[in-house]
């Protein structure tokens, strides 16, 4: 940036000393009447300081871009790990207005870096440097250049108050557009199923009127502002050159130091009209700061290291060679680490504050069981395992896992002991081997093939043409829904983890499907402490806890058995 600054001040310097050139050749060629041959070498320096100015303003321009993407970069990747850190939820949880701040916000601060700043330095600097040249010259013009020039940057001001509300406006709407965009694209299909699909496009043609109204009426400010500038610096300059005319008629000034004065006195106004034409940048650039900051500064959770019980050995190189066949309920100890219990004492969490989340959780899951969440809708089942997998951390309350403080522990060691399957499983389009080891990238085909094993999917690998090399489309595209949630399943195998979250395993499942599902959702249990969140009875009667939630309230924990018999 301060190489953007010096080439532009060195600009200016250049743009004086042109102004003096010029204003000599019209007085030798004027006044004293020297012909063309003698005036040549002056205006060969004339054209050499033109090439150089333009040389300076090249480089100014190039070098305030560069610093302003490396910032851009910068910036973005720290907010990104910032992100991760801080496993957003609340108000770091909203999609939509984290992409954008993460996208536009981010862009935003590259035109406050590039045009603002060094427009704000050169408008200090060369003002003062014209002023103490002309001074000497004319000293009647400096008094006007220089009460006049307050005006600018005054008006400049008070406009661009009203514009920055405005522009602060239309920020806050473009975050909660982006935010409702995403709920539509995420929600399309269920839109049309239901045949509202039209029903949201109109909604969001309303919505992009709306926006694009404001951002006109933010450009009719910022057209208003340049209006003044210019009508300020023109006034200033027709001053000036009223003030030399008639000091030239009156045979007190010199052509020289007259038309010398007259050609900087444009001059003097431009760094101070360019930094009104940049303020909307800077407006974009604070307004996108108003965002990234509080993220930036949102605290992090604890991460003093304190050791997970037994530091499980997750190489599945040691699990024993004779794994069982896909129907076998023989014991997995083998591909299994060390289950962990986890306490909730009195756990509270709203999104915002004040919309959703549970409150005054007080509950205790077991070493080595497999716990089924149930509930409405609403209830607070997801937010519970967010908070029990570390994404969230609760506002009031406390989470022990096996008797340590969940943010006390080291959360690259906890997260290593973690699974999570959701509704529905990601896949990437790259084959079902790539696919398997996201989670453990080192795992080697031995390790692999007992995971596929038991998630009972070594029939279906084996009927592919390529096996493992099978490429799979977008989402999984290729295999079945049922082969999707155990390939899921299977990577989760591979991961050995110690907690494995499962969200409604067996959601949208035929009868053949589910019972594969849960048969591999019970070899996955052994050793391991499994939640799932389920409302089918066949999931539910497999765990030996159910815990009830509503209304973000734990309700009851009671056994399956139980719970069935009263639903029933």
């Amino acid at each position: 940036m301060l190489t953007a600054i010096l080439a532009a001040f060195v600009g200016g310097l250049l743009i004086i000393l042109q102004a003096r050139l010029l204003a000599t050749v019209c007085q030798r060629a004027v006044i004293e009447g020297i012909g063309l041959a003698p005036l040549l070498p002056l205006l060969a320096w004339v054209g050499l300081i033109a090439l150089l100015r333009g040389l300076a303003a090249y480089l100014s321009e190039h070098a305030a871009v560069k610093a302003a993407a490396q910032v851009r970069q910068r910036v973005r990747t720290v907010l990104y790990q910032r992100l991760l850190l801080l496993r957003p939820t609340g108000m770091a949880g909203e999609v939509g207005p984290l992409t954008e701040a993460v996208t536009a916000g981010v862009e935003g601060l590259e035109a406050y870096i590039a045009r603002f700043l060094p427009q704000m330095v050169l408008a200090g600097l060369f003002p003062l440097a014209v002023l103490l040249v002309v001074l000497p010259s004319e000293w009647r013009s400096s008094l006007v250049l220089i009460f006049s020039a307050p005006f600018i940057p005054l008006l400049m001001v008070l406009i661009g108050k009203g514009t920055e509300t405005l522009n602060r406006r239309q920020f806050s709407r473009l975050s909660r557009m982006a935010g409702h965009l995403l709920d539509l694209v995420q929600g399309l299909p269920d839109l049309k199923i239901f045949g509202a699909a039209k029903r949201e496009a109109e909604l969001v043609a309303q919505v992009s009127d709306q926006y694009r109204t404001g951002t006109m009426a933010v450009l009719r400010m910022a057209f208003l502002s340049a209006f003044t500038l210019e009508f300020f610096s023109t006034v200033g300059t027709a001053v000036v050159a009223v003030i030399i005319g008639f000091r030239l008629l009156a045979g007190d000034l010199s052509l020289l130091d007259g038309l010398f004065v007259l050609l900087l006195a444009p001059e003097y106004y431009l760094p101070l009209r360019n930094l009104g034409l940049a303020y909307h940048s800077r407006m974009n650039g604070m307004a996108a700061a108003e965002r990234i900051i509080p993220l930036l500064e949102q605290p992090l959770p604890t991460k003093e290291f304190s050791p997970l019980r037994a530091q499980r050995n997750t190489e599945t190189s040691t699990a024993v060679t004779n794994m069982p066949t896909e129907s076998s309920s023989t014991d997995l100890r083998a591909l299994c680490g060390e289950s962990i219990e986890i306490v909730c004492e009195s756990v509270s969490f709203r999104y915002g504050g004040q919309r959703g989340g549970v409150q005054d959780i007080s509950l205790a899951i077991p070493a080595n069981s497999m716990v089924a969440l149930v509930g409405a809708s609403g209830s607070g089942k997801s937010t519970l395992a967010r908070l029990l997998l570390g994404l969230a951390q609760p506002e009031s309350g406390r989470i022990a896992v096996d008797g340590t403080d969940l943010m006390q522990l080291d959360q690259a060691a906890w997260r290593r002991q973690l699974a999570w399957v959701p509704q529905q499983p990601f896949f990437f389009s790259a084959t079902i081997r790539a696919n398997l080891l996201l989670g453990r990238p080192e795992a080697d085909d031995n390790a692999i093939q007992q995971a596929v094993a038991a998630a009972a999917l070594t029939a279906v690998i084996n009927g592919l043409p390529e096996g493992l090399a099978t490429p799979l489309g977008d989402r999984g595209a290729g295999l079945s829904g049922g082969e999707l949630r155990r390939l899921a399943l299977a990577r989760v195998f591979l991961r050995d983890a110690s907690l494995v979250v499962l969200d409604e395993p067996t959601a949208g499942l035929d009868a053949d499907n589910e019972q594969l599902v849960l048969d591999a959702v019970e070899r996955l249990a052994v050793g391991r402490t499994v939640l799932i969140i389920s409302h089918r009875e066949a999931t539910i009667s497999r765990c030996q806890q159910v815990v009830v939630l509503a209304a973000g309230r734990l309700e009851q924990v009671t056994t399956s058995r139980k719970y069935l018999e009263v639903t029933q």
